[in-house]
């Protein structure tokens, strides 16, 4: 691309080419408001959050886990946003996606502010940016919430790390860094160890080769980068109140981890382009270890042979060459989990979604890492790496394009290769133009539930399940439940449960559940109990829902209306159900 930096038509030209990108970014990522939401059950999720936020004026949610205030694992960084929408009347299923398209916004123009800083030219930084943020890695994470947020943001936080360590070691790059840092800690686990994996490597490159500038970074860019990490981790572990995770089972991290021809070849139904040409291959995933995200979320062939290309051409800089090759070579090692897997099946008969070790062919030595180092013992979906990796191929074509003026038609064609091979296929998108309707119509149903309770009553759904729905209903109707969506929430709110509620089993009613609904009343621990006839989980990622517990569940409210002390609201999805208001009491004669 051959181009006049400076004149008119080449600003306007190069904004309308902006526009144009950044449209096609928010289409392909479905976070177009008022026409598209990237997915239901995680907007939802989040919606109950974002939703009591805005009720409370907090950065807790009052209306659900109760009985402490409850803090939202991941995601922080997305739910303010939409909170904020939320308090200035934008419809629940806009504000989601409005939160998503200004985080999308941001990751685009730190793209393209990544390429131009190493020194590419305006246009070709633009298309660099359209490839990265296309990447199915990104939308194919939309069921995952902020996750592909995270992800989306990995060139504008490493354009924060290369401002710091190679261009402008100053005060201003330091609070750069630091808000990088800080909004990863916020978002997504996962992007903010990618996100200090990719600095670590960064620097101790940088320090090896560069002697000149040896003592500068051991002096400033190391406790800068540190404190920065450290201050964004505490930040994080002192609202979520915890300090140490549990780290996971090593099968977990073997089945969740990349088959090698995952980068190599799409699975059918994602992609259109590979579709249509009939590159890619038929997945199922009673047939793999983990689950569909890992074999649909890791193709990356076309930034791998862009990274060749780049690779075996000249570049400008070399220390960056070999930092960026070592992120990526990180990212896709560290994908495959702790083994190595060409094609490796799960055994006929075996339906678990873990993996043993006795079916791991080859070990990568990176189970050292999965079960003693901090951090990393918690990013179970070992194949998520591969965020990484792609990333590192990316900076690789990045620092090729910045390092020629004009671009070779090879160059251009792999870029628009790249972008052709990204696009989702029709059923991607008609599902996101679908999830924006569900999502509408779950907050029509709760708002039309409204005349049932009163502001602030305690409320609990029982039995209790892991309940999403429950997130929701309780801050669009403002009361106050003890349930609350997510397994790791529900284990930090059952800690201080009344025993009323413990007595309840998890997803079961049994024979004494009639008495336990009545001593949870008359005890006063909660004004409503609601009893759910279809799973409060899956009712907010497929809506409408079927009510698979209404048989099960209309012999105990009918047998708890019969003691005659209630008063009970039948609805299509729930039996609500309240002690009868005790009668007046008589003055005594005088």
């Amino acid at each position: 691309m051959n181009e006049t930096d400076g004149t008119t038509f080449y600003k306007t030209s190069l904004r309308l080419l902006a526009a144009a990108a950044l449209l096609i970014v928010l289409f392909v990522n479905g976070a177009l408001p008022g026409f598209m939401v990237p997915t239901t059950g995680q907007a939802i999720w989040t919606l109950g959050f974002a939703q009591s936020f805005a009720n409370g004026f907090s950065i807790y949610a009052t209306n659900f886990g109760l009985p402490a205030p409850a803090a939202i694992s991941f995601g922080l960084a997305a739910a303010l946003p939409t909170a904020l929408f939320l308090k200035i009347g934008v419809p629940p299923a806009d504000a989601y996606a409005l939160a998503f398209a200004l985080w999308f916004t941001v990751a685009f123009y730190g793209a393209y502010g990544f390429v131009r800083l190493i020194g590419g030219r305006g246009g070709i930084s633009l298309l660099c940016a359209l490839l990265w943020l296309t990447l199915p890695v990104i939308w194919q994470h939309a069921d995952y919430s902020m996750v592909s947020l995270g992800f989306a943001l990995l060139p504008a936080y490493f354009y924060a790390a290369l401002r710091l360590v190679r261009y402008e070691r100053n005060l201003p790059s330091s609070i750069l860094f630091f808000a990088a840092t800080l909004s990863a800690a916020f978002m997504d686990g996962y992007s903010f160890m990618m996100f200090a994996s990719g600095v670590a490597i960064l620097l101790l490159v940088s320090f090896a080769i560069s002697s000149t500038e040896r003592k500068e970074i051991l002096y400033k860019c190391f406790p800068v980068t540190g404190a920065a990490f450290a201050i964004s981790y505490l930040l994080y572990t002192a609202y979520i109140g915890k300090t140490r995770f549990e780290a996971e089972d090593l099968d977990f991290f073997r089945a969740f981890g990349s088959n090698i021809e995952f980068f190599f070849v799409p699975t059918q139904g994602g992609l259109w382009l590979p579709d249509f040409v009939g590159l890619s291959a038929v997945r199922q995933e009673i047939n793999y270890f983990g689950d569909g995200s890992v074999f649909n979320a890791s193709f990356a062939l076309v930034l791998i042979i862009a990274a060749i290309y780049a690779l075996a051409t000249r570049s400008s800089d070399v220390r960056l060459k070999v930092a960026f090759l070592l992120v990526g070579l990180c990212g896709f090692y560290m994908a495959l989990g702790p083994s190595f897997k060409w094609n490796v099946l799960r055994p006929e008969g075996d339906f678990g979604p873990l993996m043993p070790l006795q079916y791991a062919p080859w070990r990568t030595g990176t189970e050292l890492l999965s079960t003693y180092v901090p951090g990393f013992n918690n990013m179970r979906a070992s194949y998520r790496w591969v965020a990484l990796g792609m990333f590192g191929a990316w900076a690789l074509l990045a620092l090729h394009v910045a390092s020629h003026r004009v671009q070779s038609g090879t160059t251009i064609a792999i870029i628009l290769a790249g972008i052709a091979f990204n696009m989702p296929t029709r059923a991607v998108i008609a599902a996101n133009v679908q999830a924006r309707e569900t999502t509408v119509e779950i907050d029509r149903y709760v708002e039309s539930l409204r005349p049932i309770f009163r502001p602030g009553e305690r409320v609990a759904f029982v039995p209790f399940r892991n309940d999403f729905f429950a997130n929701y209903m309780a801050s669009k109707l403002d009361i106050r439940t003890y349930n609350i969506g997510g397994d790791k929430n529900l284990a930090v709110a059952m800690a201080g449960w009344p025993d009323t509620m413990l007595a309840f089993e998890p997803g079961k009613a049994g024979p004494e559940f009639g008495k336990k609904v009545l001593r949870l009343l008359t005890e006063q621990d909660a004004e409503v109990a609601a009893i759910p006839y279809m799973d409060l989980l899956w009712a907010a990622h497929q809506w409408p829902r079927a009510t698979e517990y209404f048989d099960e569940m209309q012999p105990y409210v009918d047998a708890i209306q019969s003691s005659g002390v209630v008063d009970i609201i039948r609805s299509e999805n729930f039996a609500f159900v309240r002690l009868k208001p005790a009668p007046p009491v008589s003055p005594p004669m005088p």
